[in-house]
């Protein structure tokens, strides 16, 4: 079994980074969700052996390492080779061009910094992936609004292959539970809007963190909730 030093994990899980000044701005967004990751990667350690009587004992122990919103802040800024200024977040950009893209913003919300699913480093989610069963309530009437649940199958996936970290590549694909709701006036303009997304990735194999080798397991979950005056682009 191949293994891999627990020593690199710790150094992974502190993903402690610097980098050079802040990048302008490079667009903006209006219909955004705030995104929250929470990953955890497993992979085998450094293999140990010991004498015992009539033989020799093996172990192979494992090592975790947690990835949240803060690594991949963290991880992103060295794929731009900046820092975010302070108070900097992830969120899922409805608008057209970003069309579900994780983004980079600053604390405004609005001010996009960096698109995290562009450039030779990447990483992205699915919400979407494939549709699902729903159920929709909708008012044929102005005003109206038509609001609706629905499970779908979702995906997420991470790459780099040295822009920062040694060549790790981690995907899943997950079931997300959505409800959204789009509201218009009396005059059938759009007014409002909101949207909840949580997406659970179970344990998938065959990854790669960090050159560990295909002994690798990755899980985690992904949400989003948002809420906006005017017309969600993305969903409706």
């Amino acid at each position: 079994m191949k293994s891999t030093k627990l020593a690199l994990l710790a150094t992974a899980a502190t993903l402690a980074f610097c980098a050079s000044s802040a990048k302008a701005a490079i667009s903006v967004v209006t219909n955004y969700s705030k995104a929250n990751f929470s990953f955890v990667i497993t992979t085998n350690g450094q293999s140990t052996s010991k004498t015992v009587t009539g033989g020799t004992l093996y172990t192979y122990p494992t090592g975790t390492v947690k990835i949240g919103n803060k690594q991949l802040l963290d991880l992103t800024a060295h794929w731009a080779s900046t820092t975010w200024p302070a108070g900097a977040q992830l969120v899922v950009g409805w608008d057209a061009p970003w069309d579900g893209d994780v983004l980079v913003v600053d604390k405004t919300g609005t001010n996009v910094l960096y698109n995290c699913d562009s450039g030779s480093a990447y990483f992205y989610v699915e919400f979407d992936y494939e549709d699902g069963a729903y159920t929709e309530t909708y008012l044929d009437a102005d005003p109206g609004y038509d609001t609706w649940k629905e499970t779908l199958e979702s995906y997420f996936y991470l790459y780099d292959d040295g822009t920062y970290l040694p060549y790790t590549d981690l995907w899943s694909y997950g079931g997300d539970k959505q409800a959204f709701k789009q509201s218009w006036d009396a005059s059938g303009n759009y007014t409002t809007w909101s949207d909840s997304e949580s997406a659970v990735f179970p344990y998938t194999g065959d990854e790669y963190f960090m050159d560990s080798g295909s002994y690798t397991t990755f899980s985690g979950k992904v949400t989003a909730s948002g809420k906006g005056k005017s017309y969600n682009y993305y969903w409706y």
